[in-house]
């Protein structure tokens, strides 16, 4: 995808793919850290027990998208230190891609 001059749908959907892709996987180091140090997210519902899988993978995403949504609250230092990798991860992302993306795209336009 960084090599390719051309946008494409292909382009678009990779970014979205990508995207997603990413979000996973910092929910399956969610799950790993909180398996790691118990108690490392605590929630407004049912603050003592375990996220299921479907918190922490909507933890990702509000993290990733930087939206901020999420009612799930890292508590211990190791679940922090991740989501802040996490935040990172997302501002780089939009920065990186959607930008080259939206560059490529005005770029073909004003020499057409």
């Amino acid at each position: 995808m960084l090599s390719d001059h051309d946008v494409s749908v292909d382009e678009l959907f990779a970014t979205g793919a990508t995207f997603t892709l990413v979000a996973w996987g910092f929910a399956y180091l969610y799950v790993f850290v909180q398996a790691l140090v118990p108690g490392s997210f605590t929630a407004a519902v049912a603050a003592d027990n375990d996220r299921t899988w479907m918190e922490l993978l909507f933890l990702s995403f509000t993290t990733m998208s930087s939206t901020g949504l999420s009612d799930i609250v890292p508590v211990t230092s190791w679940g922090r230190s991740v989501v802040m990798l996490e935040q990172l991860a997302g501002v780089g992302y939009v920065a990186m891609v959607v930008s080259r993306l939206v560059g490529l795209t005005v770029t073909k336009r004003s020499s057409s």
